[in-house]
Formats: structure tokens, C-alpha cells, sequence
């Protein structure tokens, strides 16, 4: 169940290509950049977007990454998140303080069909 006091929605396109960083313990850590557009426009009539990183834990137990299998750079998705401490100690001892954006599901919004179009719009074009 989610905890509505921490969850949020970010839904646009996947800015770049996933990075999935490999850990000893056979568990992988996928980091991820969606571009939302924000929800007004500026002074000059543009709509801007606002870049949104985000990581994902897969456990060593699960063999693949699940959908972050099929992402790839300009696709339509909708990940669900949680917002969690990343809080440590560096090697001089101070206490350094961040936060992370743990995403929890990603869900694909566009069709095969709708995705091989666009790269083949996108390759036409070049």
C-alpha cells in the first residue's frame, strides 16, 4: 500500500537512455531523467519542462528489470515515486544531507505501434 503522505506522479518522456548501475550483491540500481512540461507557460508563450531524476532499486532476487527493460530515450512513461533520505557521513566525518526520489512503478504510455512511428518519424527527418 502506498503512503499517500509521501507519493508523487511525474508522467513525460524519458530525456536519455536509463543508467543501471550493477552492485556486489547482484542487485541493480537504475537511475532515470523524465522530462515533465510544467503546467503554465512563461512570459514569451513557451511551455518549459522541468528535468526529474530519479533512481530505481531492483533487488538481486528479480532476474530482470521488470519494464525499465523496455524504456528507452523519448518514450511516453508515468512513474509512481517516494521521496527518501540519502543521508551519510563522508570520509572527513561531516554529515552530508540529500534526498533521493525512489521510484516504485513505471508504467509505458505509448503503444508499440505509437513508439516505432515516432522513430521512424525521427529517423526520416535526420
Amino acid at each position: 500500500m502506498k503512503n499517500l503522505r509521501n507519493f508523487g506522479v511525474v508522467t513525460g518522456r524519458l530525456s536519455k537512455g536509463l543508467t543501471v548501475n550493477n552492485n556486489r550483491d547482484g542487485s541493480r540500481k537504475i537511475r532515470l531523467i523524465i522530462a515533465a512540461q510544467d503546467n503554465y507557460v512563461d512570459r514569451d508563450g513557451k511551455r518549459n519542462s522541468q528535468f526529474i531524476e530519479l533512481e530505481a532499486f531492483i533487488p538481486a532476487s528479480q532476474e530482470t528489470n521488470g519494464a525499465y527493460e523496455y524504456l528507452d530515450c523519448g518514450d511516453m512513461v508515468s512513474v509512481g515515486y517516494s521521496v527518501r533520505n540519502n543521508n551519510y557521513k563522508d570520509k572527513n566525518g561531516r554529515a552530508v544531507y540529500s534526498q533521493v526520489l525512489m521510484a516504485e512503478e513505471a508504467i509505458l504510455l505509448e503503444s508499440r505501434a505509437s513508439k516505432e512511428a515516432r522513430i521512424a518519424a525521427k529517423e526520416a527527418a535526420s
